[in-house]
């Protein structure tokens, strides 16, 4: 680096010695006292500038590795992240499915628990209701055996007071008080 300066530089004056010159000869006493001053700069420079340079770029150097080291872990660290987080995604999948699957379940039972005590009520409504046309029939057959007892009896008054005469209206009362002394 230092040497390419030096032939820039060299190089510079050359051109400027001729340039400015306009064919005069070059004074390379002049031109020597200037290289050996440049050189002479450029050695304190380099020298006064060699650590404090190498310890800046020692230091961008060790800058820029932790840097990378930090940004390697984070990377690391997302990663990691991003694992745990689709691991628990698929936990919450499992679990979401198992609470559904437990969700159908009780409402299969719970269905199953309505429907028996649907069948149960109705069961029992239709034992009522049999009850209740069996009571309603024998209502009914008591009405209908009153009525036709009260028409039978009905019937055999007219019946006996059309065909009954004296004697056997005597007999019946003999055999009337008959029966109730005997009963006595």
């Amino acid at each position: 680096m230092l040497i390419a300066g030096l032939l820039l530089g060299l190089q510079g004056l050359a051109l400027a010695a001729e340039a400015g010159g306009h064919g005069h000869e070059l004074n390379w006493k002049d031109f020597l006292f200037r290289v050996m001053n440049f050189a002479i700069m450029a050695a304190i420079l380099i020298k006064l500038l060699k650590k404090p340079m190498a310890k800046y770029f020692a230091s961008r150097r060790e800058d820029i590795q932790k840097m990378l080291a930090d940004l390697e872990l984070k990377k690391q660290e997302a990663e990691q992240k991003c694992a745990e987080y689709k691991a628990k995604l698929a936990a919450l999948e499992e679990e979401t499915q198992k609470i559904v699957s437990e969700y159908v379940q009780e409402g299969e039972m719970e269905r199953a628990k309505i429907l028996e005590a649907a069948e149960r009520q109705a069961a029992y409504i239709k034992e009522q209701a049999d009850l209740s046309i069996q009571q309603e029939i024998k209502a009914a057959k008591d009405s209908l055996q009153k009525e036709v007892g009260e028409l039978s009896v009905t019937a055999a008054e007219e019946i006996l007071r059309k065909n009954m005469q004296s004697d056997d209206q005597e007999r019946l009362v003999r055999d009337f008080m008959t029966k109730v002394v005997e009963a006595k």
